[in-house]
């Protein structure tokens, strides 16, 4: 009873001063879709990473080829690849990656589509799946067969968005013909810089002669034996293509290797330092929230001195002061933080136009509502003492 009767004082008292108080709670609201908007932007970033490199393994290896300091392109070649399949005791498979955007001709349809040349061993790789068809062979690539395998967007691009069977079919790419002898199924992320679902693949041979001109982008991936072994792979690739390109001791590589679980770390720590400042963000709208509520409370105790000695007067104890007034702080954030969560959950559909991804997690409400709760009663704490410690007859003859 005694409960209901201070809830309800506490609703009366901040419906009587219902501006002073929303502007009051305006850093609690603020503060609140905040933290529910960073959990779950930080959720969402999660999932976008794993489902990026979903596509690889972890003993993945990359290996680009940058211009060096003074300007000189790599010498990568799919000779390298030769040697490090021949050379390295330690990777399983290995493919060349040429790609590049080109023109494709389906009928009247003619798109500029990335095209990749891979080898064979890019199927184990990529851990290819396939709707329609297979991949092409070691002995296709080698006889540069002109045949091609299209990822799930650039068979929707030249055949629309529910394409019937279309291996077999023929395509024109740089005035060549090719035959797709295979279709991926939709599976979103890449592969390292390349994505799957929007690439046209073809024998790197095929690639080299036929389709991409020589601004083409070259680069070699490689998969470890098992994860204790990479390290060792990546020193033996690091070996075998300075010997390749005749660099000698303290000489500058024309390459660089990368593994995925590196990009993976780098992705994480890049979303985490998002994750952390937006957080550091709302803890210090939240905490200014909170001095607002401290100060508009100490102003209240101010305003309401005399009413305040009167209830002392007759017999109200200084612990119900001091949870009355601390009540008016709790319904002030509770009422902050659940506006401010609505209103972070109002703001999906903007964040999604943006092109930010968002998972919807209840518990990062739960620990906006709690946070800002935690604010109140700190920062509402001292003025509602200074309330219950205020001497009755000093409180009557306030003025």
């Amino acid at each position: 009873m005694f409960r209901k009767k201070l809830l309800r004082e506490a609703l009366r008292s901040i419906w009587s001063q219902r501006g002073r108080s929303f502007l009051t709670s305006l850093g609690i609201i603020i503060g609140a879709a905040t933290v529910v908007l960073v959990i779950d932007f930080g959720e969402g970033a999660k999932a976008s990473i794993a489902r990026q490199y979903s596509n690889m393994s972890v003993t993945t290896i990359f290996v680009n080829a940058p211009s060096t300091s003074d300007g000189q392109r790599s010498k990568m070649s799919y000779e390298d690849t030769i040697a490090i399949r021949e050379n390295a005791s330690h990777i399983s498979a290995v493919s060349p990656v040429l790609s590049g955007k080109v023109s494709v001709v389906n009928g009247t349809t003619s798109e500029q589509i990335n095209v990749a040349g891979v080898s064979a061993d890019f199927e184990k790789l990529s851990k290819l799946t396939f709707d329609q068809g297979t991949f092409f062979t070691e002995d296709q690539e080698q006889s540069k067969d002109r045949v091609v395998v299209l990822g799930s967007l650039a068979a929707e691009t030249l055949f629309g968005e529910e394409p019937s069977t279309i291996t077999g079919q023929k395509l024109t790419i740089n005035k060549k013909t090719y035959e797709i002898i295979g279709v991926l199924p939709e599976r979103g992320g890449s592969f390292g810089p390349l994505s799957i679902d929007e690439s046209i693949f073809m024998p790197f041979l095929t690639a080299e002669r036929y389709a991409l001109a020589s601004g083409a982008k070259m680069s070699i991936n490689a998969s470890a034996t098992d994860l204790v072994s990479i390290d060792i792979a990546m020193d033996e690739i690091s070996a075998i293509l300075r010997e390749e390109h005749n660099i000698s001791a303290g000489g500058v590589d024309d390459f660089r290797l990368k593994d995925m679980g590196s990009n993976v770390v780098a992705a994480e720590e890049s979303a985490r330092t998002m994750v952390l400042l937006l957080g550091s963000v709302a803890a210090i709208v939240l905490i200014v929230g909170g001095i607002g509520i401290m100060n508009v409370m100490y102003i209240n105790v101010t305003e309401r001195t005399k009413e305040i000695g009167l209830r002392k007067a007759l017999g109200a104890k200084r612990k119900q002061i001091l949870t009355q007034f601390l009540t008016e702080a709790l319904v002030i954030s509770l009422f902050g933080s659940l506006l401010g969560a609505t209103l972070g959950l109002s703001l999906y559909p903007l964040m999604a136009n943006a092109g930010l991804e968002v998972v919807h997690e209840w518990w990062g409400v739960l620990l906006a509502i709690g946070f800002s709760l935690t604010i109140g009663t700190f920062f509402g704490y001292h003025p509602a003492k200074k309330a219950a410690e205020l001497n009755p007859i000093d409180a009557l003859r306030y003025e």
